[in-house]
């Protein structure tokens, strides 16, 4: 089997919880990180061991010393980012969401295809076992029919320990940070195209700080999605069904799931990433340039709704105006 080498674009908070999953995954080693800041980039590499550090995207993407790379720069810079490595031919996995709006993940789509290489949203939520286990069971119908979803995903912080969440140069706010697994979420059980949305918001400097969404679809099942960077819920993921319900605790990171009243354990490898990890490699080992489970199109979608989302509650990004 071929050893996946990984480099990791970025070296913030959410590049740590990849560059721990990665030594977890059979046939994936973690080969190079690259960071604007060579103080930060130095201390990262010293952290996990990395023998390759570089000061620039450009060096790592032409250095030949990793096979993909996992683009864990902030909101803004994922299109601009992603792009370098796709047109050096290098397969990338991009934290979510994908791009700040769906015209920008489009056009990634594009510049993946016209280089024929892989390129897959980090959207761990749909490859977990737990995930798994409550689409078979909503399929065999052991609820039912599904009529109705809820998920929340709402925690709290502060401007000063989170100061990207607050700022609306950045694509802050909580719709794009954890709103999105929400939707992702709704999409694996009622489709990708609800018929109607509507969305309400508390806005912060122009970005939102709580965030209630639902959404209708043509079968008449109905989700709600609550996201939050201002106050903290419970993260449960509930479907409701004719027949029973499905509880799934921390639904975006399952470990277990209550199906009809029987509780059910899903354990991960790790702590989550190991299981999108795999995937890439399997997927990059096979030639392949989209993952069947989570192809661009479904990223793009949820990227369409949260468009639709942002326009209704009237929160604008400099990326959505075009140059």
């Amino acid at each position: 089997m071929k050893n996946i080498r990984w480099g990791i674009a970025g070296a913030g908070g959410i590049a740590n919880k990849f560059a721990k999953a990665v030594k977890n995954v059979h046939g994936a080693t973690l080969a190079a990180v690259a960071s604007r800041s060579e103080e930060r980039g130095r201390a990262f590499g010293e952290k996990y061991g990395i023998e390759n550090v570089f000061t620039s995207y450009e060096e790592m993407a032409s250095s030949g010393v990793v096979d993909a790379v996992y683009v864990a720069t902030a909101h803004p810079f994922h299109k601009s980012c992603a792009e370098i490595f796709l047109n050096a031919k290098k397969p990338v996995l991009c934290e979510k969401p994908l791009c700040v709006n769906a015209d920008e993940a489009k056009e990634l789509a594009a510049c993946a295809k016209k280089n024929g290489v892989f390129l897959m949203e980090a959207m761990w939520t749909k490859f977990l076992p737990a995930t798994k286990l409550a689409i078979e069971a909503v399929s065999d119908g052991k609820i039912g029919e599904a009529m109705v979803l809820s998920a929340d995903f709402c925690y709290r912080t502060e401007k000063e320990d989170e100061p990207n969440l607050f700022d609306r140069n950045m694509a802050g706010g909580s719709l794009l940070d954890v709103g999105v697994y929400g939707l992702h979420f709704a999409s694996l059980f009622f489709g990708e195209n609800p018929v109607e949305i509507k969305s309400a918001a508390k806005i912060e400097d122009d970005v939102d700080t709580v965030m209630e969404v639902l959404l209708k679809y043509e079968s008449g099942a109905i989700a709600k999605i609550s996201s939050a960077t201002r106050l903290s819920k419970p993260a449960d993921g509930i479907i409701y069904g004719s027949k029973g319900r499905i509880d799934m605790p921390c639904f975006y990171g399952a470990s277990e799931l209550t199906v009809a009243g029987d509780k059910i354990s899903a354990p991960m490898i790790g702590e989550g990433f190991e299981e999108e990890i795999a995937e890439c490699c399997k997927c990059i080992r096979e030639g392949k340039t989209e993952s069947d489970i989570h192809p661009l199109a479904s990223s793009i979608r949820i990227l369409e709704q949260m468009d639709e989302i942002r326009k209704q509650c009237k929160i604008h990004y400099p990326a959505d105006t075009k140059e």
